[in-house]
């Protein structure tokens, strides 16, 4: 058995100090009476009851008490399994970090008055899915879809103009990452909040939303900046200004024609960031869209028996209250008014506690419920329904390593539906255990066991469209890992061959350093000797290289050396980096018209860059960008 609210169970240490209270009251009352009248003359005067009756009467009216007290501790025993859906929005807000934002045309700069709109958005819809995307040059998602609020302000407070590595505005990007994360299922309760000053370099934002529109996606901009613009700072003291190739300062300026055609193409309207604008933003456009099913999950319901001992207190009373303090009343059962309404106030106040069937992680109180799952699992270590419960606290908690294990052990339930589930929150903790991760091998091998846990998934529900989609938001971010992956290696390689090359180098440089001091000592031998001509002199006194360029370098260094080859008419001729490059590139050994390694990876590099594909955590363009304002 176990308590919703144990706290309460410390008010039964009070029932002996209350117990010693009423012992002494009635000894003290009958030494008053002592004093007042005689001994001889009490019985006759007062109806009191014998010891043994007023003993049980006081022993009732505890035990009453201590029911009340186990009552308001809200007793569980049992539980029952509950799926909650809840209905709300999905709004993505998505805030332009280019340096562009720095501008002070509002004070104290655009950036950070998008960072206030964007948090005065999160606080008015409570009860909705947020999820947030920066984008400059490129686009990246920097918190998926939740309901943890917190984890979206976090992230919202952390941007800067740093927050995306490429330069420049592309708010197409940022369009298509939040396709990506609202996924392409079409519904009325998807919306995109593009802050930003609306200046694109790209120019085909307008044809994205047009695609976004055909997702039901509704978009609404909102302009910072002003038309006038400003100059754009680039210390903190705003003693420096960002200028041109040509020295002339830049002023970046508030593009409103583009961002009310691109709220247009989708049914949203356009406002600019002044005074109401936010709450018109709220009240004629974000709460006016409908309402879908945006989470669901299964929930241990205990099963409260807080009736129990209500009851039994409830009859303790009575017979407390039946017998009587004079003889007169012995045998009728007549309860005092205000025990009647002690009891009535009590039973209320543990009904009204007890309506609510929500533990501590309803509330939001993810630690206190992660303890008590904890305490559960020390009498059940191998029950499914609260390994899955655990892991969903610790999910909420971002212990993503404590929650992957739990739900490994659900997974193992005779339930379909318990085991699916767990699949698929398994793969969500090791995507985001991967996407924490800063090792990309790390990283990859929990994405590798994330796309696991979603196959699983789907095998025991392939309609499970959640799971789609953050499937392949997963092979779209295994394939931006296993890039980055590569440059890496390509990256070691090529600073390892520069290493050999300088060392080498060195070598070469220091034996021919040796052997030009070997020359310099046999010819001054002699000199001295016998006054014979040097070997090493021309005639006309000019010294000459040595016959052999590859004497005294070792083997390696051989390979590395252009070979000279005859021209047409016989003389040598040098070869160029055209020419020798097809031989470096053939690995030794290998037959002629197959194709090499390096071919090979070359090829698939290609491949990999066909079809325009974003990235839900770090979107990435082929397109140039000229400018980064």
């Amino acid at each position: 058995m176990t308590f919703g609210e144990p706290a309460w169970l410390w008010g039964l240490l009070v029932l002996p100090l209350l117990a010693a209270l009423i012992i002494y009251n009635d000894r003290r009352r009958q030494m008053r009476l002592g004093q007042l009248v005689a001994a001889r003359l009490l019985p006759e005067l007062t109806d009191a009851v014998g010891p043994l009756c007023m003993l049980a009467k006081r022993i009732l009216f505890l035990g009453a008490l201590s029911m009340f007290l186990v009552a308001l501790a809200r007793p569980e025993l049992g539980s029952v399994e509950q799926n909650v859906t809840q209905r709300g929005r999905d709004i993505v807000l998505a805030i332009d970090t280019s340096k562009s934002m720095l501008s002070t045309d509002l004070t104290p700069n655009r950036l950070m008055r998008a960072k206030l709109a964007a948090q005065d958005i999160l606080d008015a819809m409570k009860g909705d899915r947020f999820g947030l995307v920066a984008f400059a040059g490129a686009a990246q998602v920097e918190a998926p879809l939740t309901v943890d609020y917190q984890t979206v302000l976090d992230a919202i407070n952390q941007l800067d103009t740093k927050t995306v590595e490429r330069g420049g505005t592309d708010i197409t990007s940022a369009i298509e990452s939040a396709e990506l994360a609202l996924g392409k299922s079409e519904g009325p309760y998807h919306a995109l909040v593009l802050l930003t000053d609306g200046e694109d370099l790209e120019e085909d934002a307008v044809a994205a939303a047009k695609q976004a529109a055909s997702y039901g996606i509704r978009i609404f901009t909102v302009g910072i900046g002003t038309p006038e613009g400003s100059a754009i700072p680039i210390d903190p003291d705003h003693q420096e200004y960002l200028r041109d190739r040509n020295g002339e300062l830049v002023r970046s300026r508030l593009d409103e024609n583009r961002l009310r055609k691109i709220a247009q193409q989708t049914g949203g309207f356009y406002v600019h960031l002044e005074n109401g604008a936010i709450s018109r933003l709220i009240s004629d456009g974000l709460l006016k869209l409908g309402k879908g099913n945006i989470d669901e999950r299964s929930l241990r319901i205990p099963i409260e028996r807080y009736r129990w001992p209500v009851a039994f207190g409830l009859l303790l009373l009575l017979l407390s209250a039946a017998l009587g303090d004079r003889r007169r009343e012995r045998g009728v059962i007549h309860a005092p008014v205000e025990s009647a309404v002690a009891a009535a106030m009590l039973a209320l106040v543990v009904n009204a506690r007890a309506d609510s069937a929500l533990d501590h992680y309803n509330r939001g109180d993810f630690d206190g419920a992660l303890e008590k799952f904890r305490e559960e699992l020390k009498r059940d270590p191998a029950s499914p329904t609260t390994n899955f419960n655990f892991a969903d606290a610790a999910y909420r908690l971002q212990r993503y390593d404590e929650a992957f294990e739990a739900y490994a052990k659900a997974m193992v339930s005779s339930d379909p539906a318990l085991r699916q589930k767990a699949y698929y929150n398994g793969g969500n903790a090791l995507f985001m255990q991967g996407n924490n991760s800063q090792d990309i091998e790390q990283q990859l091998s929990s994405y590798y066991d994330a796309r696991y846990q979603y196959h699983q998934a789907l095998d025991l529900n392939p309609r499970d469209e959640q799971a789609k989609k953050n499937l392949s938001l997963l092979e779209e971010r295994i394939k931006q890992a296993e890039k980055q992956k590569e440059e890496q290696q390509q990256r070691q390689r090529t600073q390892q061959r520069q290493s050999q090359r300088h060392r080498k180098q060195r070598n070469r440089n220091k034996q021919q350093q040796d052997q030009t001091g070997q020359k310099s000592d046999q010819r001054s031998q002699s000199g001295s000797g016998g006054g014979q001509p040097d070997a090493d002199q021309t005639p006309g006194g000019q010294q000459q290289q040595p016959s052999d360029p590859t004497e005294g370098a070792d083997e390696d260094d051989l390979q590395d050396e252009p070979t000279p080859a005859p021209k047409k008419n016989g003389q040598l001729r040098e070869i160029t980096p055209s020419d020798q490059q097809p031989q470096m590139q053939q690995p030794l050994g290998s037959k002629p018209g197959e194709m090499s390694e390096d071919e090979a990876l070359g090829l698939l590099d290609s491949l990999k860059d066909e079809g325009d594909r974003i990235d839900l955590m770090r979107r990435k363009t082929d397109r140039g960008v000229l400018r980064d304002w």
